[in-house]
């Protein structure tokens, strides 16, 4: 058999990789869809809706985090996970049919509306989040319900209308409880830091400990005072909580609040009352409760974030991104200051050596592209605990706590020497090499400098530098 032209059997190999990912993102659709379906219809009772019904939310939130996987083989997949569900546990085929095609509708019309969200509202990134997040939902329960109506009228032996209102309630509380959890939930890749810092923040944190406490004592208090407005009770430690957990934590204390008061007060109604208006009435009082902590928390860490880019913003040189000048002398006294220092502790002042006439010659922009190299290439010679800082133009002063007259200046010569080999591009073809000269200033474990003091010693040593040449490092021991 002749063999194919070299571009027929390009595309011929990117047409199969992309079946072999479409049919891939099929089956795993497919697989998430099944599993929630199967936690949904356990939870059926008296044969009835499912009581809780995550698959739709999960649905949702896969849809949204991984566009990729609104394509057709991928929506094909999701149906095929809802009909499997529910054939296997004994669903006739109408039936299943009517109950898939409005749990479809909801969850495409949803898809479509978060398309036209912004990143930041996808993962409640901005102060409006949760609320775009409420109109999302409503409006995908409402595109489902229209459906579900005839299917939940069908199951209930009740009318399209009450089929339909019992459907939209059901499908906005299920979306307002598992959506956010799916949206917020960190990636594969990004658990790793998660559960690092979580070891650093420990539960046993008073902070962390105390909200947690209160919120699950008010809710052992209301399960045990019962009542139509027992599962209130616990909302202002849930807010409290809000205050004090990041947005994911919060989501996933959220949802066990809210599965916690469908389990227990949703099949409580008194015998006068109609269990379905009940289970309706409670299912959407939690429903508007969560969206209270989810709204405070997805604020707070809205405002933690842009606090902490203020502050980043203060702390950092906005150039080179290395500390800035009132940051680095505070931390740097600080260090220097400390016990601990057995080894004793260095200052090392440094000066770009004709900076200037880099500026003069090939413009600010190459100035500024030199200024960074310069800063990259000191910052990768340096300890974790080292201080670099930028205290003027081209002026840089590192801090080496612990370090030996010895360890100090071989970090010194580094430095040195990696400016030196450094090819900075001049914007016209060609690079440009530079070098810098240095101040060290070393003092003993014993020595009682303070940290101004080794400064200025430093820069004395630095004068010695430039005036016997530059490109050098020369050292003043204390």
């Amino acid at each position: 058999m002749a063999a194919m032209p070299p571009l027929i059997a390009q595309n011929w190999k990117s047409s199969q990789g992309t079946l072999t990912g479409t049919a891939r993102d099929a089956i795993i659709l497919a697989g998430i869809v099944f599993v929630a379906a199967l936690l949904g219809i356990l939870t059926r009772p008296m044969g009835l809706l499912a009581l809780l019904w995550p698959a739709n939310a999960v649905l949702l939130g896969v849809m949204v985090r991984r566009p990729g996987f609104a394509t057709a083989f991928g929506w094909a997949g999701a149906i095929a996970g809802y009909i499997a569900a529910d054939m296997i546990t004994g669903g006739t085929l109408t039936k299943t049919l009517w109950l898939t095609g409005a749990n479809v509708t909801g969850v495409f019309a949803g898809s479509l509306l978060y398309r036209l969200a912004g990143r930041g509202h996808q993962r409640l990134r901005e102060p409006q989040s949760v609320i775009i997040m409420f109109a999302i939902c409503s409006v995908a329960a409402l595109a489902s319900g229209l459906v579900g109506g005839f299917a939940a009228g069908f199951s209930l032996g009740q009318t399209y209308f009450s089929g339909f209102w019992f459907w939209l309630v059901t499908e906005l509380v299920n979306f307002i409880v598992i959506l956010p959890v799916i949206l917020i939930a960190p990636s594969f890749r990004e658990w790793p830091a998660k559960l690092a810092a979580s070891s650093r923040t420990a539960l046993s944190e008073r902070r962390h400990a105390l909200p947690l406490a209160a919120l699950l004592l008010s809710m052992l208090a209301s399960s045990f005072i019962g009542g139509p407005g027992a599962f209130a009770f616990p909302v202002p430690a849930l807010l409290w909580c809000a205050t004090s957990f990041s947005l994911f934590p919060m989501t996933l204390l959220t949802m066990v609040f809210s599965i916690w008061g469908m389990m227990t007060f949703s099949t409580s109604a008194p015998e006068a009352v109609d269990p379905l208006l009940w289970m309706q009435s409670i299912r959407l009082g939690l429903g508007m409760i969560a969206m209270a902590p989810l709204s405070v928390a997805s604020i707070t860490t809205t405002r933690n974030g842009l606090l902490q880019r203020l502050q980043d913003s203060v702390d950092h040189d906005f150039l080179t991104r290395t500390l800035a000048r009132g940051t680095f002398m505070a931390r740097s006294e600080n260090a220097i200051s400390q016990g601990g220092n057995v080894d004793g502790s260095a200052v090392l002042v440094l000066d770009i050596d004709h900076f200037k006439s880099v500026n003069d010659q090939h413009g600010h922009a190459v100035g500024d592209n030199a200024l960074i190299a310069f800063s990259s290439a000191v910052t990768s010679t340096l300890r974790k605990d080292d201080l670099f800082g930028r205290t003027g133009g081209e002026e840089f002063c590192v801090v080496l706590p612990r370090a030996s007259a010895a360890a100090a200046r071989m970090v010194a010569e580094r430095i040195r020497q990696a400016v030196e080999r450094l090819e900075i591009d001049a914007g016209d073809g060609t690079t440009l090499s530079i070098t810098v000269s240095g101040g060290l200033a070393v003092c003993s474990s014993t020595s009682k400098l303070s940290f101004e003091e080794m400064l200025t010693r430093a820069d004395m040593a630095l004068y010695r530098a430039k005036a016997e040449g530059r490109n050098r490092i020369v050292s003043d021991d204390c």
